[in-house]
């Protein structure tokens, strides 16, 4: 399948602060305001909805690469002269409004770290499902620098494993100076993998053509149920209940029997998300 230029879902207008191209099932969705420092404004806000609700429900979406563009910055979080001005509403009523949870987004999600990832930036560190970074990627939570509180930032990177007393100090030192680099977020666990920041987009779609490999319903079944975990504090138990439940609910589906019958016959199966 050729590159294809992916339009608003809404509008079917150009989008501007993100670019989508779609190839072979995977949508590389770039943030694109590198004279800002990939930084969230209203209109990407906005841009980036319009793209996981339309794109979980797009048959020809089966995982997404996230990455920003050039490679000083991924994104460095909030629009400062946007919040400043007061324009489009104040920051705590949209901030977390182009968030991929909020959607039920539940197809994989490759991030790909391209550079300087602060403030609300970190939140897709935590939202992603592979997360890798170019070697030279920084870390940096500037909130409290200006009169903010990073919640969904180091709150749900803790969740996610982020040692508190690393968090709290990101959180506290604010913009001080110090930044914490790729290899310790690897040490630490928030990220699986740092690569040569010129390998770092070929590195991110290797992985994501490994993942189409596996069974797509199954996968978004997994996500679900894993994020139902950490949403809602659930035991093990009742978890995996949870997550029995999701599976069975496949038993009905074409790509439930060819898993199977695919492993008998010795070849790879071919998957249909039906």
């Amino acid at each position: 399948m050729s590159k294809k230029e992916l339009s608003s879902y809404e509008s079917n207008e150009t989008y501007e602060a993100i670019s989508v191209e779609l190839e072979d099932k995977i949508a590389t969705v770039t943030l694109n305001r590198p004279e800002n420092g990939n930084a969230l404004n209203a209109q990407m806000h906005s841009e980036l909805a319009d793209f996981w609700q339309g794109a979980r429900d797009d048959d020809r979406v089966w995982a997404v690469i996230l990455t920003g563009a050039g490679d000083r910055h991924f994104c460095t979080g909030a629009d400062m002269r946007e919040a400043a001005s007061g324009s489009e509403g104040r920051l705590g009523q949209r901030r977390i409004f182009g968030l991929p949870w909020q959607f039920k987004f539940f197809k994989p999600i490759i991030l790909a770290l391209n550079g300087l990832t602060a403030g609300g930036g970190l939140i897709f560190m935590w939202e992603s499902h592979i997360v890798i970074a170019a070697e030279h990627v920084k870390f940096l939570e500037p909130h409290l620098s200006v009169g903010q509180v990073p919640a969904s930032e180091i709150y749900g990177l803790a969740n996610g494993g982020l040692p508190w007393n690393i968090g709290l100090r990101m959180a506290l030192l604010g913009t001080t100076g110090e930044r914490v680099d790729a290899e310790r977020m690897h040490q630490l666990g928030a990220i699986s993998e740092i690569v040569p920041k010129d390998a770092l987009q070929a590195r991110a779609r290797e992985i994501a053509n490994n993942v189409l490999q596996v069974s797509p319903l199954a996968t978004r079944a997994f996500l679900e149920g894993a994020w139902n975990l950490r949403e809602n504090g659930i035991g093990i138990s009742e978890g995996s209940n949870y997550g029995h439940d999701l599976g069975h609910a496949l038993k009905d589906t074409e790509d439930y029997t060819e898993g199977p019958r695919s492993f008998v016959e010795k070849r790879k199966p071919e998957w249909k998300a039906k």
